[in-house]
């Protein structure tokens, strides 16, 4: 049976369930019993006798939303027949159609009308997380960083608001599902995330629909992203969210050379605010560095150090800026620094185990057997809506999940020929578009380099805003050297993607306080003068 097909079953036997446990209601209510039975109208007449807005009706078939609201106004709607305990709140939440039942068939049951209507907490409760819901779904999502792969542009414990509005607004593809959590809910061992239970239904899917948004994406965005290859969700929108910078579009050429990123032939342009990183060895004298000094400038220490094949001092930092490495190679006891990178031939594939007979697909070069690693990468051409590939034995690893897990082919490799959906082809035509996004600390990320293309439809938006800042707040030293905890004020309250560096950015916290003070002193009077009204 098609998915529409169980759709409209489920529907329609929800339907039927609502007209048998509530047609007496509706009477009671002085509406007409068969009003009860017409779909959307029913729902509209439900409104009605609860004295709630007509839009209410439109919010019911918002995804994620609608369950929510659907379960605001049947607490309205029992409340209306007297029914208005705490208990009786959650018996028609978990018990729906059971307990409308017993309230419809029950000769006690009476209409009590608009007059006698109170608001209750749980009812004020639902609607305030019908409204959240509706902002972090449709409009501005908050965000941790927990890893140090957009080092130092994005620090380990930077709280970001993203924006969904800029690229247009994803219509959420799993729309029964708990408010606010992104894939698991977070009981049990936290280590074994295959454990925990969903916080979505998996069945119950849309189709990728994304509304107009006010600008595309633009090369060196940064870009919040569902993660392609998520092992343990094949729905879109419930894959870990991961963020990183859009360093090419679709049609574009990429080539890593030494480290360095060239696109389309020429080398990438740094943004301002953009803190690249890479990994740099730092030879000294026998003096060496103290870890005071290197804490000192970069707040924390980041670094190995140990004697090379020649006995000489040398220091391993995993992720400089240009500006840190050039202060640290103005130090009076460094002999010399250079970039670490690995060279060509290094096949980029990590396994398993030992005996190297299981690859590690997720820490393993995309696509796999092309001979390239993280330093030395293509070129390789970005995939965009419309083009026709023609399909080889030496390409297939390439388009392999294009074809499969993005665009939901059926793909067949018998005796060096491709069958697409059962027929035979040479060629395959990409139906979305596909971007290239990779880490500032380009020496440390897991990006497109390791997942390949990210295709279209797994684009979330853009973060904004960086609300709150926490050092130490994560284990997440590269050397698990512990860091000190300690708030930074100075990236909180400063916007995101600006091509601004971030000492010139501006600061925000002001105009916060003054709109947070101001809110309740209107709040203040607001209550005083209520309160002599009353009297």
């Amino acid at each position: 049976m098609h998915l529409l097909q169980y759709y409209l079953l489920f529907a329609l036997i929800t339907n039927i369930l609502y007209f048998l446990t509530t047609w007496k209601l509706f009477q009671k209510a002085g509406r007409k019993a068969w009003e009860s039975l017409l779909p959307f109208y029913n729902i509209f007449i439900t409104l009605k006798i609860i004295h709630r807005p007509w839009w209410w009706l439109l919010i019911v078939f918002i995804p994620i939303v609608g369950p929510i609201m659907g379960a605001v106004i049947l607490v309205d709607f029992i409340r209306h027949y007297n029914r208005r305990s705490y208990l009786d709140a959650v018996l028609v939440l978990f018990f729906s159609f059971v307990f409308l039942a017993y309230i419809n068939y029950s000769s006690e049951t009476k209409y009590s009308g608009k007059e006698e209507r109170k608001e209750t907490f749980i009812s004020a409760v639902l609607f305030a997380v019908v409204f959240a819901t509706i902002v972090h779904a449709f409009v501005i999502q908050p965000f941790t960083i927990p890893t140090a792969s957009m080092e130092r542009t994005l620090l380990v414990g930077d709280f970001l608001f993203v924006s969904k509005l800029n690229y247009g607004i994803r219509i959420p593809m799993t729309p029964v599902a708990l408010p606010f959590l992104q894939n698991k809910i977070p009981l049990g061992d936290n280590q074994k995330p295959q454990n925990q239970i969903n916080s979505y239904v998996d069945k119950i899917r849309l189709p990728y629909m994304r509304l107009p948004g006010w600008r595309n994406i633009e090369r060196y965005d940064i870009v919040v992203f569902n993660y392609p290859t998520d092992s343990l969700h094949t729905a879109i929108d419930r894959k870990d969210p991961y963020v990183k910078r859009c360093v090419g579009l679709p049609g574009d050429k990429i080539q890593l050379i030494d480290g360095n990123l060239f696109i389309n032939g020429k080398p990438e342009d740094i943004k301002k605010d953009e803190q690249q990183q890479r990994d740099y060895l730092v030879y000294t004298t026998e003096a060496g560095i103290s870890q005071r000094k290197i804490e000192d400038l970069l707040g924390y220490a980041t670094y190995q150090d140990g004697l090379d094949e020649h006995g000489k001092n040398v220091y391993y930092f995993k992720g400089l800026t240009k500006e840190y490495s050039d202060k640290i190679k103005n130090f009076d006891t460094v002999d010399s620094i250079q970039i670490l990178y690995a060279k060509k031939g290094e096949e980029g594939i990590h396994y398993k185990d030992v005996s190297k007979t299981k690859i590690d697909t997720t820490n393993s070069i995309f696509p796999l057997h092309s001979g390239w690693n993280g330093s030395q990468y293509g070129p390789i051409t970005i995939p965009k809506k419309g083009d026709v590939i023609q399909l080889t034995s030496q390409n297939i690893n390439q388009y392999r999940r294009i074809i499969k897990n993005y665009e939901l082919n059926n793909l067949k490799e018998i005796n060096g020929k491709f069958f697409i959906n059962g027929k035979e082809t040479s060629t395959y035509t990409i139906k979305q578009n596909y971007y290239w996004m990779m880490g500032d600390n380009r020496d440390n990320s897991l990006d497109s380099r390791y997942f390949g293309y990210v295709p279209e439809d797994h684009i979330i938006g853009t973060p904004i805003f960086t609300w709150l800042s926490i050092q130490g707040l994560f284990e997440n030293d590269p050397y698990g050297h512990p860091a000190k905890f300690k708030i930074r004020w100075d990236r909180m309250f400063r916007t995101v993607n600006t091509n601004v560096p971030l000492q010139e950015k501006t600061n925000y916290l002001p105009v916060f306080i003054i709109l947070l003070g101001g809110y309740f002193v209107y709040d203040y009077f607001n209550k005083k003068k209520k309160k002599e009204k009353n009297k």
